[in-house]
């Protein structure tokens, strides 16, 4: 009973000092980059992770009949905005600017000496980069006409039209906001999605988007915080203790 009781201890140290070793070695953001690369494209090739695709794309061609009266009503909510919110819910899904706030907000994080606020703010800007080059690929493949073109939102020119599929802003806030929201969950995090909605409310009244571009640009936010969220999350976790009926096992997530 003292032998087990000692290596008991012994493990649970192990565990301890390698999690906070593996956590606070700050060149886990190279690393966790160069697997996302790889990582996030396999993670979408997965049957669980396709049917969700085939859901969600299912989902936007079918609001995307609604577009039209969608934008009406998103016209009459944002006339009851005030200007100064308005704007501002504009600024929040502009990636020139939330882009280079989420890289000051990282490099600040790295003088705190709280780990888990640094993976949080490195996973929200890691997410707003990828979430950015999807979307604008996306752009130039669907060529979709903006609602202010009058063309109607079936008006397509891939490679050459417009670039209204999927909303750019709408993108950037979900893929900012969604890591803070996994790392931190609460309904004080979890309000920061109206800032989201907020935004795609105010780019389909001002007739930059139609619903199915915001739509699949929060979808695309969204998930691609919540890949890189989990999977950091995972690899943060050092060495994992499995315990069996038989057998105990110390496992490392690297």
């Amino acid at each position: 009973m003292k032998r087990w009781s000692i290596f008991s201890g012994l493990i649970c140290m192990l565990i301890a000092y390698t999690a906070e070793a593996q956590s606070a070695d700050p060149l886990r953001f190279v690393r966790w980059t160069v697997g996302d690369i790889t990582a996030v494209p396999q993670a979408t090739l997965t049957v669980r992770t396709g049917l969700t695709l085939g859901v969600a794309a299912g989902g936007i061609l079918a609001v995307s009949h609604f577009d039209r009266s969608l934008s009406g009503e998103a016209k009459k909510f944002a006339d009851s905005t005030a200007p100064r919110m308005r704007r501002v819910l504009h600024e929040v899904g502009n990636a020139n600017i939330i882009r280079p706030m989420a890289a000051i907000v990282f490099v600040g994080s790295l003088t705190s000496g709280d780990i888990y606020f640094q993976d949080a703010a490195f996973t929200s800007l890691e997410s707003i980069v990828l979430a950015n080059l999807l979307t604008n690929a996306l752009k130039l493949v669907v060529g979709r006409a903006r609602p202010h073109a009058d063309l109607g939102p079936n008006s397509l020119k891939p490679f050459g039209g417009d670039r209204s599929f999927p909303s750019g802003h709408a993108t950037t806030v979900f893929a900012v906001t969604t890591p803070w929201v996994l790392y931190y969950p609460g309904i004080a995090s979890g309000a920061l999605f109206v800032l989201g909605v907020g935004t795609a409310v105010v780019r389909m009244a001002d007739e930059y988007h139609w619903f199915s571009d915001v739509l699949g640009g929060a979808l695309i936010g969204f998930g691609t915080g919540y890949l890189l969220s989990r999977r950091h999350q995972r690899l943060a976790g050092g060495p994992q203790l499995g315990l069996s009926a038989n057998r105990i096992s110390l496992t490392w997530t690297i």
